[in-house]
């Protein structure tokens, strides 16, 4: 009986809610394919939208978590509170009454996750297995806080730009970046990111982000404009499993709430179990 409830409830620990049905995020149409030049007009709609995640520090709020795989569909609903390059953590319910059932927290370095309904604490290295071991995702630890802070960085300066496409209201910028490039599409006139892919050395597509539903949300002392929904999709076409997404609707939020800390303990009376011991979780 314990088996069959630990299979509904969790889903990231998180297999709550079983194989609910996920639909993503509208697609925004991409800009059409002719090149433009890059005009000091652009140069300053691309500042415009690189503002908006640098006013981001910190995240309280309830939302639908949503995994997507080849394999399962699965729905949880969480508390989420973040900390900009800190901590990030989860708190999963399960059933009508919302009782808690697992409570993540996620360091730049760590990982621990109280498994309640077996009394288990799970701990190991912050990377992509253990992560995919818990969420599904084999994501890193900024792929994760940009998917739940729904404000992807963009740091690059505007000389990084390698070139620049518009129509349809939207303006798409190619960004060299890291070891590769990536591509924004922004709003030309909400001047709001909507989606952003990063590509490989090769041209390969490994990462996309995708935001919608952007609403004027009070932010400390001022107001920023932030998407309800969040579309994480990794690519994987060099493993068998395929492509995974993770995506975010936020029911409410509160950002950079003031005097806003994150307080986990690690239960003394759970029994420790190390993540990077382990393959495969069972509720996977």
């Amino acid at each position: 009986m314990k088996k069959g409830i630990w299979g509904l409830c969790l889903f990231a620990l998180l297999a709550v809610a079983g194989c609910a049905q996920v639909e993503t995020i509208t697609r925004a149409p991409l800009p059409a394919t002719n090149r433009v030049e890059l005009s000091q007009e652009l140069k300053r709609l691309y500042r415009d939208a690189s503002v908006g995640a640098g006013m981001v520090n910190a995240l309280d709020g309830y939302a639908d978590l949503y995994l997507k795989t080849p394999n399962r569909n699965a729905k949880a609903y969480c508390t989420v509170q973040v900390q900009k390059s800190r901590d990030a953590r989860l708190i999963v319910t399960a059933g009508i009454f919302g009782w808690p059932v697992a409570d993540m927290l996620i360091r730049p370095d760590s990982l621990f996750v109280h498994d309640m309904l077996n009394n288990r604490m799970l701990v190991g290295r912050n990377n992509g297995e253990n992560l995919g071991k818990i969420i599904g995702v084999k994501a890193g630890f900024g792929q994760l806080t940009e998917t739940l802070f729904g404000m992807a960085d963009m740091p690059e300066p505007v000389s990084a730009i390698e070139s620049v496409r518009q129509g349809g209201g939207k303006v798409g910028f190619t960004v060299r970046s890291g070891n590769g490039t990536k591509e924004m599409v922004v709003d030309q006139a909400s001047k709001v990111l909507e989606g952003i892919t990063f590509f490989d050395m090769s041209g390969r597509k490994t990462l996309e982000f995708r935001f919608a539903g952007y609403q004027m949300q009070p932010a400390g002392t001022g107001q920023l404009m932030t998407p309800k929904e969040i579309d994480m999709t990794l690519f994987r076409d060099n493993e068998i499993e395929g492509s995974r997404s993770l995506r975010v609707v936020y029911d409410e939020r509160a950002i950079n709430p003031p005097g806003f800390t994150i307080n986990f303990r690690r239960s003394s009376k759970a029994k420790t179990v190390n993540l990077d011991e382990v393959e495969r979780m069972p509720w996977l």
